[in-house]
């Protein structure tokens, strides 16, 4: 595979064809390589590479001649090239006015000579020793361009149009100049049997849970060795990477298990609830359900006073929290967040005296309903 000098090599290739193609032809275009308002005067005929883009086919493969060569196993960077080519008629005009004629004389015979040169392999003598070695010989494609993708590409380089044709070059590839680190050879095998499929969740209620409410999940398939976790989410504290250790609450139901979140700081919003099976230190089977982490209040145990900010204890709030009281949403003037487990509110003096029900609304997720007292 070439280095960074594939697309030059390309180029090169490209321009040779050309040249070849109109030798013996009078008077003989120069075949040039660059953008579409470069200023010359001259007839000739000129390669534009206008795009580059990734191919499909060969962006995951492994190489076929040396196999993975990088140290994360990556491919190489395959691509293929766009280009268009353009027939410029010299500005000079002769008796008969034949400038643009001799213009397309070039390009009728670029395109034979492309069109029998389809397929340039690594014996080719066109192909430039910038491109070498190819994976795959380099296949080059007529493409059927619209007159609205000419025209945009022409508006682009604010000149007027000229006749064009597209091509397609495929496969270019840029070798990764990371050479292979393997790992380290297998130094103990382990072989783990589990006498099971692995575990299978069939339901978890109640689905929205919050700190300190057990969660019932039933399973099949449970062994002493099964673990469950709480993926982490944007928002959360600082701690493990990945997920959170669920704790386990000890005698459950037959057939289930029953969980509680291990901090009241996680942030609300829907997550996954994994169940892993780990035998002799290796993962023997996983399975996943949804679940629901909502806000909640959680103190004080006192009644509440009017017109006076009030610290209350909560869980899972985030910095859009909205508080309820009664069913009337608190104005955002009336509710401060402090943290996770810490909102600030000022009851309003129309609000009737006596028992009533707060819940509050986070990340677009409302928590329970909780009945405090209001002096």
């Amino acid at each position: 595979m070439a280095t960074v000098t594939a697309i030059q090599g390309v180029d090169d290739t490209l321009k040779k064809l050309a040249t070849d193609a109109v030798a013996s032809l009078t008077p003989k275009p120069t075949i040039t390589v660059g953008p579409l308002d470069r200023d010359d005067d001259e007839l000739r005929l000129n390669w534009f590479l206008y795009r580059i883009g990734p191919n499909a086919a060969y962006r995951n493969m492994e190489p076929p001649q040396t196999g993975w060569r990088s140290s994360r196993g990556r491919p190489p960077l395959a691509l293929e090239l766009s280009y268009l080519l353009t027939a410029f008629p010299a500005s000079a005009q002769n008796s008969t006015g034949d400038q643009e004629q001799f213009a397309h004389a070039g390009l009728a015979a670029a395109m034979r000579a492309l069109h029998a040169n389809a397929i340039v392999g690594e014996a080719d003598p066109a192909l430039s020793p910038l491109a070498k070695p190819l994976v795959e010989p380099l296949r080059i494609t007529l493409e059927s361009l619209d007159l609205e993708a000419i025209t945009k590409l022409w508006t682009a380089a604010t000149r007027p149009i000229r006749l064009s044709v597209g091509y397609e070059v495929s496969l270019v590839v840029v070798d990764s100049p990371e050479t292979f680190a393997p790992g380290p050879p297998v130094q103990t095998r382990r072989v783990a049997v589990a006498p099971s499929m692995g575990p299978r969740l069939v339901s978890v209620d109640p689905a929205r849970i919050t700190h300190g409410v057990d969660a019932t999940v039933s399973a099949t398939g449970l062994t002493a060795g099964v673990s469950f976790f709480l993926a982490r989410e944007a928002g959360d504290p600082a701690g493990p990477p990945e997920w959170w250790a669920m704790t386990v609450v000890p005698n459950p139901p037959p057939r289930t298990i029953v969980l509680q979140l291990p901090r009241d700081d996680l942030a609300p919003g829907a997550r996954r609830l994994d169940a892993v099976a780990i035998v002799e230190g290796l993962p023997a089977g996983r399975d996943s359900i949804g679940v629901t982490v909502v806000p909640v209040v959680t103190g004080p145990p006192g009644p509440i006073a009017k017109n006076a900010p009030v610290m209350l204890a909560t869980a899972h709030a985030a910095s859009d929290v909205e508080m309820f009281v009664g069913g009337v949403p608190l104005a955002a003037s009336a509710v401060g967040f402090v943290s996770a487990t810490q909102v600030q509110v000022t009851i309003p003096s129309a609000t009737p005296s006596g028992p009533t029900q707060v819940g509050l609304r986070a990340n677009k997720v409302a928590g329970p309903l909780v009945e405090v007292t209001v002096a």
